[in-house]
């Protein structure tokens, strides 16, 4: 809970401290530019199941050593031991995300809050460590500190993402991801552990997880999968795929959300979560795009006003009729539309996202999102990204019954929420990204005026 505009105590003291701190370390570090400009840096990537495991975790190169401004990690090679260490089947990577955002208009209050997430992943390749080939152990570590603006901006789909997680609103530390993978014969993948859903979406120019593009839950990734799809909890599966080809992927997991405690003796307690996707390599005009098609279905018992780890939905909690199990199916793009022949840095990709669900207990009917990506675009700056997407969120008229009138509180009638960001991602150096973000909705939520976030995201690899 907020302290009332007129407290002032040691702890509101401290927090001012703490952002003009925050905003201090952005200014001194912004002037740090990367003298050389190493190949690809900024294009984007199509995987395949074959790279799934790398997909997030660290993929150590030459550019360990070096002066400051050219290294791709802050802290270097640490005297060759980080080397080493990749030589004999570990990595690992570190980086540390601020965020100081604020609205400026609409919302439920105005202010600028300021947080941050530490993220800590090792890979281990048991291939190099002298194990056998095609063995991965992947394990992403999260910790959160500080406020946001999700609990004021006032939307149902959160204007920062990755600030949500590992516990929305709270200080901690969690292991959301430790999968284990072994592949075989180079087309067949098995599956088991913790999963970051997260950290397994791929999807070219939405920025992955909320750290690197775009920061909205509704842009970053699919929202239609919000009601069944938890951000971290344990499965087990398979994936079927052709190097630059054809992926099919199969999981079946705990509908319930693990991303601070190990829940080992609660494990499929309310139901299981069943999910498959196909995902197609496509090429118009010669440049490479992707064409994803997927569902799920839970057998978990849900009501419309259950929390969500991809949404803020009204009077979570509150009174409503409980569902047997929720279903929702998606579609998901991206395609390069340019690619520079004189520099493949320099960059323009579209991407979209749309599903279909149940509508209740799911609280999204249907969604559908589009976006611009681009990367290189102003001369001198060729490693800095920048994007424009759109959003809307079919509400689904259960929500909106529910929340329209007695007994749910007053001023919560609903209706659908729709919105746009926009952001630019300026590279101050390998290991250093500034991002400046905006965006403006308009609110599910009918009495609450159109939201405006200004925010900006500092990054940096370690």
């Amino acid at each position: 809970m907020k302290q009332p505009l007129s407290y002032v105590g040691l702890g509101s003291i401290l927090a001012t401290r703490a952002r003009l701190a925050a905003i201090a370390l952005m200014l001194i570090i912004s002037p740090v530019v990367s003298r050389a400009d190493p190949p690809d840096y900024g294009q984007e990537t199509i995987s395949t199941a074959s790279t799934t495991m790398s997909e997030t975790t660290p993929t150590p190169t030459s550019g360990f050593s070096g002066a400051i401004p050219d290294r791709s990690k802050l802290t270097g090679d640490w005297w060759d031991v980080r080397d080493t260490l990749f030589s004999r089947g570990f990595a690992l990577d570190v980086s540390l995300t601020q965020f100081y955002q604020g609205v400026v208009a609409g919302g439920t209050e105005r202010d600028f809050e300021y947080g941050g997430k530490l993220d800590y992943y090792l890979n281990f390749d048991g291939a190099k460590a002298g194990l056998w080939l095609g063995l991965s152990l992947t394990m992403h570590v999260e910790t959160r500190y500080g406020e946001d603006v999700n609990d004021i901006e006032g939307m149902l789909a959160f204007g920062n993402f990755n600030m949500a997680f590992p516990k929305a609103g709270k200080t901690g530390t969690g292991v959301t991801a430790l999968k284990l993978t072994q592949s075989f014969f180079d087309h067949f993948l098995l599956i088991a552990g913790k999963i970051n859903t997260l950290d397994d979406f791929r999807l070219n120019f939405t920025g992955r997880n909320g750290l690197d593009r775009f920061m909205n839950s509704a842009i970053v990734a699919n929202i239609i999968n919000g009601r069944t799809v938890p951000y971290s909890t344990y499965g087990a599966g398979f994936a079927l795929f052709e190097k630059d080809g054809p992926e099919f992927t199969f999981l079946v997991r705990d509908p319930d959300n693990h991303p601070t405690t190990a829940d080992l003796d609660e494990l499929f307690a309310h139901g299981v979560l069943l999910t498959g996707s196909l995902r197609l390599p496509v090429a118009l005009n010669g440049l490479p795009g992707t064409q994803v098609f997927g569902g799920g279905w839970s057998s978990r018992h849900y009501t419309a006003l259950d929390p969500s780890s991809w949404e803020n939905i009204p009077d979570q909690g509150g009174t409503a009729p409980e569902e047997s199990g929720s279903w929702a199916l998606y579609y998901n793009f991206d395609q390069y539309l340019w690619v520079s022949s004189f520099n493949t840095n320099t960059w323009i990709g579209i991407f979209g996202m749309s599903g279909l669900s149940d509508g209740n207990p799911n609280s999204v009917r249907w969604n559908v999102t589009i976006g611009l990506g681009a990367g290189g675009l102003i001369p001198g700056r060729e490693r800095d990204t920048c994007g424009l997407g759109y959003f809307h969120i079919g509400v689904s008229d259960e929500l909106k019954n529910l929340l329209s009138g007695p007994p749910a509180p007053p001023g919560l009638a609903q209706r659908d929420e729709q919105g746009i960001e926009l952001y630019y991602n300026a590279v101050l150096a390998p290991w250093c990204r500034f991002t400046g973000d905006l965006q403006i909705a308009q609110p599910s939520t009918k009495r609450l005026a159109t939201t405006v976030l200004l925010g900006t995201r500092l990054k940096i690899d370690f």
